[in-house]
């Protein structure tokens, strides 16, 4: 039988049904967010939340009530909480179970942001017991981009009525836009403009591995009072004006960094110094809270920033070597689909734009170099925080620009014991998540080890690596191992599957990405890739090759698998494998093109190269 073949009949049987039964383990009775702005874009916020927990799942999930807020600008209230029992019975929720602390983010990064969370325990739950909640949140300033508004639809749990109220004045200009089961009234009376967003009826799903944002696809209402997507960036770049001056202090670090030095190679040693020297701590942009970074001077004395304060560095260091740069704010993540609305919750990420080389940044990534974006920031819409706001697009990811090779020279021992070498090579794209790795591994040994007790032969080694911090030069890794009693005999003939090595890259890694049913409601975030893997055998003179397995090739529209094997001479076995993802985001209803790539390396992997005795 051919292999594609049996490949695709074997897909069928795994496969299995399309879809589970549908289990609701929680279900969001009614939500109700009340928008009340004033002529100056403050306004008080109510939002009331009644949910039903009907199994433990929902009930582990939903056992309490959180919301962040400013207080240098937003104040919040609890108006009351319950939980209303299946008897009928209800519990009101004491003031001992209601907690306000800073947040997660405000504890990391101190001086960077006064964020605080209160959280609300029900108390006495059980399976069907109906929490209530009501929040008051006033803003008492207005926000950096005015007044904005949005609401996405519950996923995970039903939905019975999501709905969102904005009451302002006629003269306050609001633009919303909707997409997929939102119904959206908007009426004028008395001066007053009433617009509602409603969303009801909506099962709630189970995620789908490797799924885009729920921004993609999802039921999404969107209102903002500003104009454009370039008044974006002209907000920014007016609040932003001054942090990025030119001190002497950064004069003299921008000269000493640079040195004789100009246009993109000195730029290059500024990102590498700042990706190295400067500690991130994890505040993302929020528009409640501004994206206002810290000055310059201050990030490098303190030696630590978020994503804004990494960019205005940037900005202070290339303007004292007379170099232009600009704060771009863009997603970092899986959102693949451009905004709906100029509203500026598209952004959670800020990185650096040399409009002279037309070249996007990332210094936040301190194992991203200077010429690699990771697939996360890939064909991103991004808006220029300058007097113009200009509207770009990072470039796409492609498979050539995320290029891995591992080759490796195996030799196989009387006594079954293979030893192997292997050298690597990557693309500045396809190092990133590597350096990660090998920066956060405890040893090069241990991680060497750690990937070989993850395949069938296992083995002792260790990994070579140039330092993975170092942007300034191509990361070179290697590794040696050694398999001990890998080669299975049977008789007369020997058994021996491919080795696989200390793999960074393996294709048993894309297993995450598989559906377990076979088919797929939401678009899947693949990662546009090509992979490869190169490995010559030398088996021992008592031996030769009997039969090698059949080569393999599956093509489709979404990328290709192939796998070669070839006699060297009698003594030596010559195996090539390639698997190549063409994009970042495959369909829905093309997800089985890419299952058949994903499932043909984990079956070939398995394939047996058969050795008899010298002369047989």
């Amino acid at each position: 039988m051919k292999f594609s073949v049996w490949l695709f009949a074997l897909l069928a049987v795994l496969a299995g049904s399309a879809r589970a039964d549908h289990i609701t383990h929680a279900r969001l009775d009614r939500t109700v967010a009340h928008y009340l702005v004033h002529e100056d874009l403050t306004h008080v916020l109510t939002v009331t939340t009644d949910w039903t927990l009907v199994t433990q799942r929902g009930l582990r999930s939903l056992d309490r009530a959180s919301y962040t807020f400013y207080p240098d600008k937003q104040s919040l209230d609890l108006v009351e909480a319950w939980v209303d029992q299946p008897d009928g019975s209800r519990v009101t929720v004491p003031a001992s179970s209601v907690f306000t602390r800073p947040t997660a983010a405000s504890q990391s990064a101190p001086g960077f942001t006064n964020s605080q969370t209160t959280t609300v325990l029900f108390q006495r739950l059980t399976e069907g017991s109906r929490t209530h909640v009501v929040w008051r949140l006033t803003q008492t300033q207005p926000g950096m981009f005015g007044f904005d508004a949005y609401s996405v639809g519950e996923f995970n749990w039903d939905t019975v009525l999501d709905e969102t109220r904005i009451d302002l004045p006629a003269s306050v200009p609001l633009t919303w836009r909707a997409r997929g089961a939102f119904v959206v009234t908007d009426q004028t009376d008395g001066g007053t403009r009433h617009i509602v967003a409603t969303l009801r009826g909506i099962d709630g799903q189970e995620s789908e591995p490797g799924m885009v944002n729920l921004w993609d696809f999802q039921p999404l209402f969107l209102a903002t009072s500003l104009p454009s997507y370039a008044e974006i960036g002209r907000i920014g770049a007016r609040e932003a004006a001054g942090r990025a001056a030119v001190t002497p202090a950064i004069q003299a670090l921008a000269d000493s960094i640079a040195g004789n030095a100009q246009g993109l190679d000195a730029a290059r040693l500024i990102y590498n110094w700042v990706t190295s020297n400067i500690r991130y701590v994890a505040v993302y942009l929020s528009i409640e809270d501004g994206w206002v970074p810290h000055a310059a001077d201050a990030v490098l004395k303190a030696g630590y920033g978020d994503c804004k304060d990494y960019t205005v560095l940037m900005q202070a260091l290339l303007a004292a070597r007379g170099i232009k740069a600009d704060m771009a704010v863009l997603d970092w993540g899986n959102r693949t689909v451009d905004p709906l609305l100029w509203a500026p919750y598209f952004a959670n990420h800020a990185i650096v734009y040399l409009p002279d080389f037309n070249k996007f940044l990332n210094p936040t990534n301190r194992y991203a170099g200077f010429d690699a974006l990771d697939p996360g920031l890939a064909g991103k819409f991004v808006v220029l925080l300058t007097p113009e706001g200009r509207v770009l697009r990072t470039p796409p990811s492609t498979a050539a620009g995320n290029r891995y090779r591992m080759r490796s020279k195996l030799v196989v021992a009387e006594d079954g014991t293979i030893k192997g070498h292997a050298d690597f090579e990557m693309t500045a794209h396809g190092e990133v998540g590597i350096r990660g790795a090998l920066a956060g591994a405890s040893s090069t040994t241990k991680l060497a080890e750690s990937l070989l007790g993850r395949t069938m032969e296992g083995g002792f080694g260790d990994i070579a690596s140039s330092n993975p911090r170092d942007l300034s030069r191509p990361l070179a890794l290697s590794a040696d191992w050694s398999s001990p009693y890998a080669v299975n005999p049977a008789g007369r003939e020997v058994f021996l599957r491919v080795p696989v090595g200390p793999d960074l890259a393996s294709p048993a890694d894309m297993r995450g990405k598989l559906s377990p049913t076979g088919t797929r409601r939401t678009s899947l975030f693949a990662e546009a890739r090509d992979y490869g893997w190169e490995v010559s055998i030398d088996v021992p003179r008592s031996l030769q090759v009997a039969r090698l397995p059949d080569d393999v090739t599956v093509a489709n529209a979404v990328g290709r698998y192939t796998a070669q094997y070839r006699n060297d001479g009698p003594q030596r076995i010559l195996v090539t494998r390639n698997l190549v993802i063409n994009r970042d985001v495959v369909a829905a209803d093309e997800y089985k093109a890419l299952e058949a790539l994903l499932y043909a390396p984990i079956i070939d992997v398995r394939s047996v190269l058969v050795l008899a005795s010298a002369g047989e």
